[in-house]
């Protein structure tokens, strides 16, 4: 149901009873008023219809906006009010319009609550039939959660993270490290490995679990193996995921 505009335009039929604009603004009448007793009726009608015109198109401007009827009851301080609710919904929708920003876009927020319009990407579900513009990004009805997550672009054929499909998650994930190192003394204070280094650090085992096929113990030589291990943890930081260097923004996405 449409809005209720009260103020009208008038006389703006095309053979309304008014004077040209040409003639309106060679009248002295534009600059001194219409003298006692001779008011031109085609004069009168032509001011009554510029400034019934203008109101018209302000009255339908706040009715459109504000969403509420717009009454010629005398109420001033109510007019004015939903002109000013009308001016603050315009120029918001405009600087929506002019971020440029699509519906369902993530966006880094640095506050911890989205503003008005937008949704937190926390995988939350919303209305398909209130966010219609949502819902063509996300058909299912669910935000993606990016919570504690990196987004990665799309491989799109290009075969870098190929067989992988726009929205899908991926576990963390390393190249694969693979070596092999074996060695062996002939004392107990001797060490193959005389020097470790970084990562790497060396320890003396008893003989046994770090023979290799075909390897065989000489007690007699007092065989001991020097095991080479590898911790990353001695030279850099190390957790429980891989992860580069981060800050921390709340992900956001418009909603209409």
């Amino acid at each position: 149901m449409s809005q209720r505009n009260d103020f009208k335009a008038f006389s703006i039929s095309e053979n309304a009873n008014i004077v040209s604009q040409e003639k309106y603004e060679e009248s002295q009448n534009l600059k001194m008023g219409f003298p006692p007793e001779n008011v031109s009726t085609h004069i009168l009608n032509k001011v009554l219809r510029q400034s019934s015109t203008i109101s018209s198109v302000v009255a339908n401007f706040i009715a459109t906006q504000s969403g509420e009827d717009v009454l010629d009851d005398g109420d001033i301080a109510k007019l004015t009010e939903l002109f000013n609710s009308a001016l603050d919904k315009a120029l918001e929708q405009k600087a929506s319009n002019i971020s440029g920003t699509p519906v369902g876009s993530p966006i880094p927020w640095p506050l911890p609550h989205p503003p008005s319009g937008y949704f937190t990407c926390n995988g939350s579900v919303f209305s398909r039939s209130q966010y219609p513009k949502l819902a063509e990004a996300y058909p299912d009805g669910r935000l993606p959660d990016l919570r504690g997550e990196f987004i990665r672009g799309w491989d799109d054929g290009r075969g870098v993270d190929s067989g992988r499909g726009i929205l899908t998650h991926q576990g963390d994930a390393i190249r694969n490290i693979t070596g092999s190192v074996s060695g062996r003394t002939v004392s107990t204070s001797s060490r193959m490995f005389s020097y470790a280094g970084g990562a790497f650090y060396t320890s003396v085992t008893n003989p046994g679990s770090h023979f290799n096929a075909g390897a065989t113990y000489n007690s007699v030589a007092q065989d001991r193996f020097s095991l080479l291990e590898i911790d990353a943890s001695r030279i850099v930081p190390t957790a429980n995921e891989n992860r580069p260097r981060n800050i921390a923004f709340n992900y956001i996405v418009k909603a209409e």
